[in-house]
This record gives C-alpha cells, sequence and structure tokens, in this order.
C-alpha cells in the first residue's frame, strides 16, 4: 500500500516536473521585440489591451470546483470501506480547513 502511495506521487510531481524542464530546454526562444506587443503589425496602441483578472473570483471558482468534488465523493461513500471513508474524512478535513483559511485571510471578499 505505501509502494502504491509512493508511485502515485512520484508520477503526479516527478514526470509533470521533468517535462516542463524538458519543454523549457528544448524550446525555441525568439527574443525579438515586436513579438512582445499586442500587435504584431506594428499597430500602436493608446491604452492598456489586456483587462486584468480578479483573482477572488478565482479562488471563488476553485472552491466551487472542490466542493462539487466532494459531492462526487459522496456517492462513492456509500459503497466504500473503512479505506474509503477514511480518505473522504482526510479530504473534508482539508477542506474545510482551507476553506477556513480563506475566510480568515479575507479572500473571499468580493470588494476589492
Amino acid at each position: 500500500l505505501f509502494l502504491s502511495f509512493v508511485f502515485v506521487f512520484f508520477f503526479s510531481f516527478f514526470v509533470p516536473f521533468f517535462m516542463y524542464l524538458l519543454s523549457f530546454f528544448f524550446s525555441f526562444k525568439d527574443f525579438f521585440v515586436g513579438k512582445l506587443s499586442s500587435y504584431e503589425c506594428g499597430f500602436d496602441v493608446c491604452k492598456k489591451v489586456h483587462v486584468g483578472f480578479n483573482l477572488v473570483f478565482f479562488s471563488i471558482v476553485l472552491l466551487f470546483v472542490v466542493f462539487e468534488l466532494e459531492v462526487v465523493i459522496f456517492i462513492f461513500l456509500v459503497y466504500g470501506d473503512y479505506y474509503s471513508m477514511f480518505s473522504f474524512f482526510l479530504f473534508f478535513f482539508y477542506v474545510v480547513f482551507s476553506f477556513y483559511m480563506e475566510w480568515f485571510f479575507g479572500k473571499l471578499i468580493w470588494i476589492c
């Protein structure tokens, strides 16, 4: 059982990290300044082109996805054994703790 956790941890952490390093070292890098502008045709803009993204909205969406995942785990809890119940309560503790931490640090306030 412990070896399966080690195997999953290895594949979920080291393999994507290794692939990221490979793509970083073997990617084509063009440092031409014109490629960094919003428009490549030479059009000069007078104001900011890109609109900022609200990080509070992003954190609320992440909380929604995690709580929806928790509802899916509820369905499998009916047919599960003690190991699945333990993993569910561990995940539930993590969700409640992370929700409390976001509430404590004021990340759930919509007013900027």
